[in-house]
């Protein structure tokens, strides 16, 4: 790990080297040469370099690199749409590939806006965080989102929402890291697509329920976040909570959450455990998650506090992002095949939702997601051949 802070150091010195000096100038060559020496280093010991810069994070692999956190050129380079560094180590990079890259670099940060695309160079790659959309996709089990997110396809992102629940079920800490990107990687593709279609997930096996919906309420909470004019900043931390609403599941036996048939009083009750379930798991992360924590316990109770659970005794109104997920919520449960029923139509859904608003939903943020669904172009994508 220490080549690599070491290689990100003296890429940043580079940065700095080609602003100050020109292409002659001896300053200017020693820093892109020590780039170089440093990288074959890194390549020879480790093997391919996966770097990814999302806010103010460096991430290896799915550990975030704390030494190089608020590093200055972590928001530079994720502004100039380069969010992710691969680089091969078979055969090593040249100096003139080095030298392409850092012009190109360059480049980015003076014209970020016509920036996010993908470049390559010999054993360099460097570019945007894109997931695509459109057509089947096999579902990828992989360790971590940042990896997930190389592939094409939106059933990777449910593959990484999956490596979350299995870490926080077998109780490791919650990897926020790979929260984050996967809000991310999920509030490109639907700012990439809103007004267009929205690109929701279908599954073909039950037990994928909890992960798809986790990403599809994630996505249409930023989408609607978005529709209420609320900031870039509030609206990822709103898909944030989303993307975790239902993590108290995870305390909830398998065979009850995909039970086909009509559930039991206990059975009932036990699945009614989850939002506290969820706000003890987020509130134990510590500082930070009091948001995600809110929107876990609050998702299930009505507008005017009168209703689901966890029952109030004293009714009171619940969190304005707690509403947001709400409505998102039960949207895609509604439009979503269950055990024990066939997927509801875009247009029934949306029927009950208006019909429920004032009461269990709030009836301002109803109406803007009735809107926002009824002018977009719905399309569910499978993730699984899984049978």
């Amino acid at each position: 790990m220490m080549l690599t802070i070491e290689f990100l150091t003296a890429l940043g010195q580079a940065f700095a080297a080609l602003a100050l000096y020109g292409e002659e100038h001896p300053m200017r060559q020693q820093a892109i040469a020590r780039v170089l020496t440093v990288l074959h280093r890194r390549l020879e010991g480790d093997g391919p370099l996966r770097v990814s810069f999302i806010d103010t994070d460096v991430i290896i692999d799915n550990r975030p690199l704390t030494e190089l956190r608020g590093w200055e050129w972590t928001t530079r380079l994720s502004g100039a749409g380069i969010q992710r560094i691969e680089i091969g180590a078979h055969p090593l990079p040249s100096a003139a590939d080095l030298a392409a890259m850092l012009g190109e670099m360059r480049a980015r940060f003076a014209s970020p806006d016509a920036a996010a695309r993908p470049w390559s160079r010999g054993a360099i790659r460097f570019g945007p965080l894109v997931v695509a959309t459109g057509g089947s996709v096999n579902r990828v089990v992989v360790n971590s989102v940042v990896d997930a997110l190389e592939f094409t396809g939106l059933g990777d992102e449910v593959a990484a929402v999956g490596y979350v629940h299995d870490e926080v079920t077998a109780g490791h800490q919650l990897p926020m890291a790979e929260v984050e990107a996967i809000v991310h990687g999920l509030a490109l593709t639907i700012r990439r697509e809103q007004d267009v279609v929205l690109p929701l997930l279908d599954l073909r096996t039950f037990d994928e329920y909890t992960t798809t919906h986790s990403c599809n309420v994630s996505m249409l909470s930023i989408g609607l976040s978005e529709a209420l004019e609320l900031s870039d900043s509030d609206a990822r931390a709103i898909g944030t909570a989303a993307l975790l609403h239902d993590i108290g599941k995870v305390r909830i036996p398998q065979e009850v959450l995909t039970k086909p048939g009509k559930l039991s009083e206990d059975e009932r009750r036990l699945i009614e455990t989850h939002p506290v379930e969820g706000a003890r798991i987020l509130s134990e992360r510590g500082l930070g998650n009091g948001l995600a924590a809110t929107v876990a316990y609050e998702h299930h109770i009505w507008y005017n506090g009168r209703g689901g659970y966890p029952y109030f005794r004293f009714p009171r109104t619940v969190h304005f992002a707690s509403r947001i997920v709400h409505v998102c919520d039960i949207y895609d449960a509604l439009c979503s095949k269950r055990p024990y029923r066939a997927a509801w139509t875009s247009a029934k859904a949306l029927a009950l939702i208006e019909s429920i608003a004032g009461v269990e939903l709030d009836p301002g943020i109803a109406s803007v997601f009735v809107s926002m669904v009824r002018g977009a172009t719905e399309m569910r994508h499978l993730i699984s051949d899984a049978a």
